[in-house]
């Protein structure tokens, strides 16, 4: 008998240990997964894919660059050019055994099928996205049936966008629309002309971020102050401005993390510089929430969610703080930089084309914007609202959708689909496809919603899991577009840099929107 470190050791272990050993040798793990990840592409070829750059790690790389903010668009429009309307990805399973395959689509039958398979593809991707970061708010949740977690919270949170709420928001949103315009026209004094260069795409978060302050959080956020000019006598100091803007570095660790720890070992994630910066903005906004929530009630007369949604019950069944905290950064989450970047892409595109400006201003000339209630923005503002709705269009915020495949499953009678793999319908895509909206589609009309827009337009996602802050979006965003198209003239100015579209979670312009604004003489 063998004796090994001074112990007798069977024949049979010393064998099963040389042959584990040998199995181990980086020259047997290599010819494994060569193996493995070759029966995998052959199970996918039916499939138009990028060339991978390795059979082992498969389109790794393709999908990095789908993912870097200014290479997205440029490579998925590339892609969809050279492998037609249905495309995907593949990777490779050793690496990420639950989302094999990544299945890109513009086509409408497939887009079709995809809505009416609701019991296959019902849910965005497990493990992906808000997972990582606000595990219990509806961005996360799967949709498992009317008696899941994600049914009980759609329920409780509804109520926050009913016209009873949206009266009582609307207070709160023309206090912030008048600090806007207070800000803008000291810019343009500042600067002893009739007209200043402004940042509206900076300016749109900012305001965003302070209705969704108020609304949402029940705190006076006054962030724009910090977009006054320099030397102003209510400037405010830099420990003043650290102060108001920590609530936007807060919406900005969210979404970097959000988008970091899709795909990444968990590991990264405690990184001592990363770790610490998000355990400092948990620990910020626990500690606002939690003053809201210790509170015996809403702040004066003002509604706001987070207050709303401690309260909000079905039966005896209320929402735990965990779940109450998720939801509220949910929505911190998808209602601020989104409405915030659809209006200033909205002004754009109005800044270019006076007449569609001019048509503003008529329609609001009638209208006492100080005192509108959100919920007349729409029968008040019909033109407004086309506008807006052609800028999402043309300039979608999601440019993407996800939906998982629950069961193993087969798309267009040829696309053979695991469990566990993912969909992307391409928004973007579908806003600008000639088939769906004709050869003008590349075109700013607003008209041309002016009958309603096709079904498959989806700009706040489709189905039960339609964007449930869809009308409070709407009517903030328009309510915005029309408030500073009253007050001030816009124009592109000629040296103003031209927006360059940057995709992460969401579409913005990477260079920012510079419009020249002067101020309008009173109506």
């Amino acid at each position: 008998m063998p004796s090994v470190a001074g112990v007798d050791v069977p024949n049979w272990c010393v064998a099963g240990a040389a042959g584990a050993a040998a199995m181990l040798t980086p020259a047997a793990v290599y010819a494994y997964l060569l193996r493995t990840s070759r029966q995998r592409k052959e199970f996918f070829a039916d499939i138009p894919q990028p060339k991978e750059e390795s059979v082992i790690f498969g389109g790794v790389g393709t999908l990095v660059k789908m993912t870097k903010p200014d290479k997205a668009l440029p490579t998925i429009k590339q892609t969809y050019e050279e492998l037609g309307d249905t495309w995907g990805v593949r990777l490779p399973k050793w690496l990420l055994r639950n989302h094999e395959f990544y299945l890109h689509t513009r086509d409408p039958a497939i887009i079709a099928e995809i809505l009416s398979k609701k019991d296959v593809f019902h849910s965005r991707a497990s493990g992906m996205v808000f997972d990582n970061t606000i595990p219990l708010g509806l961005l996360a949740l799967r949709s498992e049936g009317p008696h899941s977690q994600w049914a009980f919270h759609r329920r409780l949170v509804a109520p926050l966008f009913s016209d009873k709420f949206l009266l009582g928001y609307s207070e709160q949103v023309h206090e912030k629309a008048d600090l806007l315009r207070f800000v803008l026209n000291e810019r343009i004094k500042d600067t002893k002309s009739p007209e200043a260069q402004c940042d509206l795409q900076q300016c749109l978060k900012l305001i965003t971020l302070d209705i969704i302050g108020s609304i949402g959080f029940g705190f006076n956020s006054n962030a724009l102050m910090t977009y006054l000019p320099e030397g102003h006598p209510r400037a405010l100091s830099k420990a003043e401005a650290a102060n108001e803007l920590k609530f936007l570095e807060a919406s900005m660790v969210l979404f970097l993390e959000t988008q970091q720890r899709t795909g990444e070992p968990k590991l990264l994630r405690y990184l001592p510089h990363r770790f610490m910066r998000w355990w400092r903005t948990m620990r910020d906004l626990n500690k606002r929430i939690d003053e809201v929530l210790s509170s015996g009630k809403q702040e004066g007369s003002k509604l706001n969610m987070l207050k709303a949604l401690q309260d909000a019950h079905e039966g005896d069944r209320k929402m735990s703080k965990a779940e109450v905290t998720d939801e509220i950064l949910s929505l911190l989450i998808a209602g601020h930089e989104t409405t915030g970047y659809t209006t200033s892409w909205a002004l754009y595109e109005v800044a270019r084309h006076p007449e569609v400006q001019e048509k503003i201003l008529a329609e609001t000339s009638a209208v006492d914007l100080d005192t509108l209630p959100l919920t007349n923005v729409q029968s008040l503002l019909p033109y407004t609202w086309m506008v807006w709705q052609e800028a999402l269009r043309l300039h979608p915020t999601v440019t993407i959708h996800y939906r998982q495949a629950e069961v193993d499953t087969t798309l267009g009678g040829k696309y053979k689909l695991p469990a566990g793999s993912i969909v992307t319908i391409s928004q973007l895509m579908l806003a600008h496809s000639e088939e769906i909206w004709g050869p003008d589609v590349m075109n700013f009309s607003p008209e041309r919603m002016e009958k309603g827009y096709p079904e498959l337009h989806l700009p706040f996602g489709f189905g039960g899991r339609t964007c449930i802050g869809k009308r409070l979006a709407y009517v903030e965003g328009v309510y915005l577009l029309a408030f500073l198209v009253k007050n001030f003239r816009l124009r592109v100015g000629e040296e103003a840099p031209i927006p360059t579209p940057w995709i992460t979670v969401t579409h913005s312009a990477k260079e920012g929107i510079h419009l020249m604004m002067s101020k309008r003489s009173e109506l």
